[in-house]
């Protein structure tokens, strides 16, 4: 393992040892991130990440870097070509920092204004948007609806996740038409670095 990610698992573990609340324990592993996202040696292994999503059938896969034994969460890379964008989603129960690595995009955000009272349907107006460059970090909390929009460059995200995804739904949703479909979320490709 990388040195910076290795102090960066350190880190995370520290904190999870002496603080129990999400939102203070983000806050705090916010700037080990921010440390790590500036690493030379993880942007020059970045390099060679392979880039396998096709979002056209549905399909997404994150780079699973490092899951914590003890305290469950994960450290692992979204990558996107030019032009990709996720489906409108959330991450269920999932805590999350987004780090950008390499390659900018937009990210819009989105509230749900209904009431719930219609199964499997969801009223979605824009919350707001930002572009994201390398070095920015979002904070996602749980069940936060969003979409990323890859820009002109391929875009590298490296995420802190309080849990692995991929083995619980999560929802997706259609603008359009306001149906909400639950998925599994991206295939986790365990992937070694360095």
């Amino acid at each position: 393992m990388l040195p910076a990610v290795r102090s960066f698992v350190a880190g995370v573990r520290a904190i999870y040892g002496r603080v129990s609340d999400m939102e203070d324990r983000l806050t705090q592993i916010k700037p080990l991130l921010e440390k790590l996202l500036m690493d030379k040696s993880l942007d020059e292994l970045s390099q060679s990440w392979p880039f396998r999503n096709d979002p056209s059938r549905g399909y997404v896969e994150n780079l699973l870097f490092y899951e914590d034994p003890d305290y469950g969460f994960v450290l692992n890379s979204l990558m996107k070509k030019p032009g990709e964008s996720t489906a409108v989603h959330d991450h269920a129960h999932t805590w999350t920092l987004y780090g950008v690595l390499r390659g900018s995009e937009r990210v819009d955000r989105f509230k749900r204004t209904d009431d719930g009272a219609r199964k499997g349907k969801a009223i979605l107006e824009p919350l707001d948007d930002h572009t994201v460059k390398p070095g920015y970090i979002d904070f996602v909390r749980p069940y936060e609806i969003h979409v990323e929009h890859a820009g002109a460059e391929p875009v590298v995200g490296v995420i802190f996740r309080s849990h692995r995804v991929g083995g619980f739904f999560q929802n997706f949703y259609d603008l359009e038409s306001g149906k909400i479909r639950k998925t599994k979320g991206p295939t986790q490709i365990p992937h070694e670095l360095g």
